[in-house]
């Protein structure tokens, strides 16, 4: 619970960073962001969300995907993960949603 609320904290503020990032859900360290276009309209961003899990695979990061227009990036990790592994997995997630809005 401490590591998914750390977790959820880390995405959260990810979240404030880019725009790309609509919504952030999900319970302990099973967790979600969904990809939208634009936060008003909240407009899948299929697209991008293909380029993020692209470069997150360059980053050695293993996410999925899912959502009705595979726009959501679901996260699960391991449940000995720890707040070290969380801030490793949040830095190479940040430079992967950078790299996909660059695209």
């Amino acid at each position: 619970a401490e590591v998914g609320a750390y977790l959820r904290g880390k995405l959260l503020e990810l979240q404030e960073k880019h725009t790309l990032i609509g919504d952030v859900r999900g319970m302990g360290l099973m967790q979600a962001l969904e990809l939208v276009e634009d936060r008003r309209t909240k407009a899948p961003a299929s697209a991008a969300t293909l380029r993020v899990m692209e470069a997150a695979r360059e980053n050695r990061l293993l996410i999925g995907r899912g959502g009705i227009d595979g726009n959501v990036l679901r996260i699960s990790p391991p449940l000995n993960i720890s707040r070290r592994d969380v801030d490793d997995f949040i830095r190479g997630l940040d430079a992967s949603l950078a790299k996909a809005a660059a695209s």
